[in-house]
């Protein structure tokens, strides 16, 4: 543990130097992650956050996956990281409206799970990109990025390239992947966005994970009257088959909102020539969507309901591979995904609450999450309770449990987790 200890030292002085040097600002807290340049004449000013997590986490493995090793039917990890979110703003000539955004990691750990369960380990830099924004609203960039839109709770269809939006474990990062990216306005209400990226593959039997990744979206939004967005995708390559898709929000008066997001594609991989093709890889027109309705509290608690429908549902044969089955999309890291759809039923139910100030405390938090498949007999459910005894930290104690028919019992290779966690804010 001394080089945990170390780095905790040595990183704060690090952004100390770094920003004392390009004149920081204060930090506000905003996700796009504005700068104070009100007072200064200088050129830089920055922005950083330090968080040390501190985390243990048991699980208890289902009989088939436990009996492929010899630690039985528990495993668990334990782990400390540390999160360094830092970023840089040029505000004068000739570098004006340029951004950098480095977001290293830096983590120490024990993990006696089984060898075919994903590594949890962080990369060591889980974003780090430049972006230039010119004159009229143009954004240009290139580097390790994460992206995400549209209404889904859990999973979003027409984002391809980020299958895990970090809802389903939130205490771990969600890292981005490399792309180059531009953007530019439609009109007052549009605006267009392109990128190319590296998808980050693993490699699946039989399926074609080579290539780049290309996206094209664009959205619109509304804020008079009653709120909405809407939003148009384009993407494919990189081992997906092309595919369109679209994503629609709607607010209904002050408390609800209605959203809908969908995509289609003619199969969803590209299959090996002489493989075997997967069901959700036939070549015929399949799309998956979702549909959910919000309500959101005054004390900002929200509560939403989701239908969740998947056209690229495994085959009986394909449920009983634990090789398709167990975690279907879930690369080795958290910085990479197979070709395969995360789901593995047609059909699901998801019922999502969150309270950020339980018990009508802000030190208070919780989550709770209740996903069940309408095909067969799956559930599985999540509770999260926080609380921050201070500013500078807060403690997570997070419970999991999954149930399911002997037809789908390698689709929950974890039927039961717990974990606690401890985020020191400096």
């Amino acid at each position: 543990m001394r080089s945990q200890r170390t780095a905790a030292r040595l990183t704060p002085a690090l952004v100390a130097v770094l920003c004392g040097g390009l004149g920081a600002g204060p930090a506000t807290g905003d996700d796009d992650w504005a700068f104070d340049t009100s007072g200064a004449q200088e050129t830089w000013s920055s922005d950083y956050e330090l968080t040390l997590q501190l985390i243990r986490e048991r699980e208890q493995l289902f009989a088939p996956l436990a009996a492929s090793w010899d630690g039985g039917d528990r495993a668990g990890r334990s782990a400390a990281e540390l999160r360094l979110d830092l970023q840089l703003r040029c505000s004068a000539s000739p570098c004006k409206g340029t951004r950098l955004v480095l977001k290293p990691r830096l983590a120490l750990g024990d993990d006696d799970r089984p060898a075919a369960m994903p590594d949890p380990q962080p990369d060591w830099l889980a974003e780090g990109y430049l972006l230039r924004e010119f004159d009229g609203g143009t954004r240009v960039g290139a580097g390790k990025r994460l992206l995400g839109w549209g209404p889904s709770l859990l999973y979003s269809p027409s984002n391809r390239l980020f299958p895990d939006n970090g809802a389903v474990t939130p205490r771990r990062d969600v890292p981005g992947k490399p792309m180059a990216f531009a953007s530019t306005d439609l009109s007052p209400r549009g605006r267009a966005n392109l990128l190319l990226a590296d998808p980050r593959l693993d490699e699946v039997a039989g399926l074609d994970s080579g290539g780049a990744f290309s996206l094209a979206r664009a959205e619109w939004n509304w804020v008079e009257g009653r709120i909405a967005t809407l939003g148009a995708v384009a993407a494919g390559g990189g081992g997906f088959r092309p595919y369109v898709g679209g994503y629609y929000q709607l607010g209904l008066g002050e408390a609800w909102t209605l959203g809908f997001e969908a995509a289609t594609s003619r199969g969803y991989a590209d299959t090996v020539a002489g493989a075997p093709a997967l069901a959700q890889n036939e070549e015929r027109w399949r799309w998956d969507g979702v549909f959910n309705l919000r309500y959101g509290a005054a004390s900002g608690a929200e509560t939403g309901l989701e239908l969740i429908y998947n056209g690229y549902a495994q085959s009986d044969a394909e449920r009983l591979d634990p090789a398709l089955a167990a975690l279907p999309s879930a690369g080795r890291g958290p910085s990479r995904n197979r070709p395969l759809h995360p789901f593995v039923q047609r059909r699901y139910a998801l019922l999502q609450t969150t309270w950020p100030k339980l018990f009508g405390d802000r030190r208070w938090g919780l989550t709770a999450r209740l996903l069940q498949g309408l095909d067969g007999a799956s559930t599985s459910g999540f509770t999260e309770l926080s609380y921050s005894p201070g500013d500078a930290a807060t403690v997570y104690l997070g419970l999991s449990r999954s149930r399911s028919g002997k037809a789908l019992e390698m689709s929950q290779p974890v039927t039961r987790s717990a974990y606690l966690a401890l985020d020191a804010f400096f």
